[in-house]
């Protein structure tokens, strides 16, 4: 319900875009909506008083409009609070309401995740991971048709560390026993020998080439080790509640390669330097982009240009989104440049979305892992955490294995979402998990206090008296009928976290509602209209976590 537009089609006056000035009214003694007067007043050459004035008289008649008043150049409109309720509610009752036909037969690529599978996930794939799934979840919600593509990196020199360090210290069965913490253990040990033992160096770059070849001893075996990384990546965004369309990385877009240089060469943008082939982007205020070494091999760029190229070709994609920190502005301007004096005309859908740092507090999560936490440790501590918090709860929980997952998942994931994009945030573990004040278990915990409420409530008639909803109660139903704007608003600024404030105020306001309004309050016809705002806002509320990779909880 667009009440924006229903007050602004009830003003006849001048010819102007009401509809965009108005506003919501800071308290309810000045109405529900407000229409401040002051930008008319320099070009009307009138006082803002006299144009509130002429405004408030002509107002035509409309059933949605209690009253209009006038407050120091203001015009407040009071609404009839119990039709525009009944309006919203019924619209909102299900989550058809939040659905949207806008992408509708467009395809939408994400790439985000990509971690190197020769390391453990660290925190800083966590950012990367969440927004792009948001992002996705987003998209979905206006109809568009999503594609996950994590980017592994899986090629280079140190796999050749691995499976060097797998041959002279390791074997097999202890990596078929211990899985990725063994492969982690061989990497680790081979750099720190190679600080002494320049030999080892070769023996990876050898060991690589192998690879490249496809040797067959040697290949198999990095088939082996990639495939126990990947399991164990999968399991990290499985926590996460992250899944992927597509795991083709650094290894399958090499093998095109050539194409990119017959592209690249077919639009005379090779140029030599110093032995390199690299395109010259200086005229356009960017460093020159080295797309093949002195001694012919690929780089990450070369290797970006032969993804995106199949990917438009496979996916036919309308946008292509690239999630990464900031830190990578420079190399997608350059990759987006590249694409466009190739006369990609796709290059206009590439997109880059750039977040801030995200940290822990210094020495908080200690690693058994190597010196610095990884994801995997940030799991289990906060995962340990929520173990004891629904243990220190004094009634008994069903599952408990699986609320304590799903909140683990929540509280990481809004850890990342509740920030601003491109802020640098740090998560303080212990206060995401206060169940009051703006953390994702006081949001569940908001989520399950509605679902007890339903459980309680026995219809015994359809008699509904929505004037008994009072001005938080009108607060809660306005909020929910904007809350579509929310979602529109986060996916055209990239910004999950738009939708994260807008559920927290939610929450913030049920509860402001709940703790001073009986809700089954022994009045069939009044106790039902606070259901019917209930069931809207559980829907509401659903959608919303949904959205921001947040699990609603039954019971908590």
């Amino acid at each position: 319900m667009n009440i924006k537009k229903i007050i602004a089609d009830s003003i006849d006056y001048g010819d102007f875009n009401f509809e965009n000035m108005i506003i919501e009214s800071i308290s309810a003694d000045k109405g529900d909506f407000s229409l401040p007067c002051f930008s008319l007043a320099k070009e009307l050459k009138k006082s803002p008083m006299l144009i509130a004035e002429e405004i408030k008289a002509s107002v035509k008649e409309s059933e949605y409009i209690k009253k209009v008043e006038i407050v120091s150049g203001y015009v407040n409109f009071f609404l009839n609070i119990p039709l525009i309720a009944e309006t919203v509610l019924t619209e909102f009752k299900d989550n058809s309401a939040f659905k949207s036909g806008e992408g509708k037969g467009k395809v939408v690529c994400i790439d985000y995740g990509s971690p190197n599978l020769a390391k453990y996930l660290h925190i800083g794939h966590l950012k990367t991971t969440i927004i792009g799934e948001s992002l996705a979840r987003l998209f979905e919600q206006l109809g568009y048709t999503v594609k996950r593509l994590n980017y592994v990196g899986d090629y280079g020199t140190p796999f050749g560390k691995i499976i060097g360090g797998l041959k002279l210290w390791g074997s097999i069965e202890e990596v078929k026993s211990r899985g990725n913490d063994a492969l982690q253990e061989y990497y680790v040990r081979f750099n720190k020998e190679e600080e002494n033992n320049p030999e080892l160096s070769q023996m990876a770059r050898d060991i690589f080439k192998k690879i490249e070849e496809k040797d067959a001893e040697i290949y198999p075996l990095y088939e082996f080790i990639i495939n126990i990384a990947k399991e164990d990546c999968k399991r990290m965004f499985d926590l996460l509640g992250v899944h992927f369309d597509d795991w083709r990385g650094e290894s399958y877009y090499n093998n095109y390669v050539e194409d990119t240089r017959a592209l690249l060469e077919s639009k005379n943008l090779l140029v030599d330097s110093q032995g390199a082939k690299i395109v010259d982007l200086t005229s356009y205020d960017l460093t020159p982009a080295v797309i093949f070494k002195s001694d012919g091999t690929s780089l990450y760029v070369t290797r970006d240009i032969c993804a995106v190229l199949k990917r438009k070709a496979e996916y036919n994609f309308d946008k292509m989104i690239y999630v990464t920190d900031i830190a990578q502005i420079l190399n997608f301007k350059q990759l987006f440049k590249i694409m466009e004096l190739a006369g990609c005309d796709f290059y206009k859908d590439m997109e880059h979305v750039a977040y801030g740092r995200f940290s822990l507090p210094d020495g908080k999560i200690s690693s058994r892992r190597g010196k610095q936490a990884v994801l995997v440790d940030l799991i289990e501590y906060t995962l340990n955490h929520a173990n004891e918090v629904i243990a220190d709860r004094k009634f008994e929980i069903e599952n408990p294995e699986d609320v304590a997952k799903k909140v683990t998942r929540a509280v990481i994931n809004y850890s990342v979402l509740k920030t601003e994009r491109i802020k640098d945030s740090v998560f303080e573990v212990d206060k995401a998990f206060a169940f009051d004040g703006e953390t994702a278990p006081y949001m569940q915990y908001t989520y399950t206090r509605l679902a007890s409420i339903l459980r309680k409530y026995t219809e015994t008639s359809t008699e509904c008296d929505l004037s008994a909803l009072n001005e938080d109660a009108f607060q809660i139903v306005k909020m929910i009928n904007s809350f579509n704007d929310a979602i529109s608003l986060a996916l055209t600024k990239r910004d999950p976290s738009i939708v994260s404030k807008k559920l927290i105020d939610l929450c913030k306001a049920f509860n402001k509602y709940y703790n001073s309004t009986k809700i089954l309050d022994g009045n069939i016809a009044s106790t039902n209209a606070k259901i019917k705002l209930i069931r809207a806002l559980k829907t509401t509320l659903s959608v919303g976590f949904n959205l921001i990779c947040i699990d609603t909880l039954e019971e908590m």
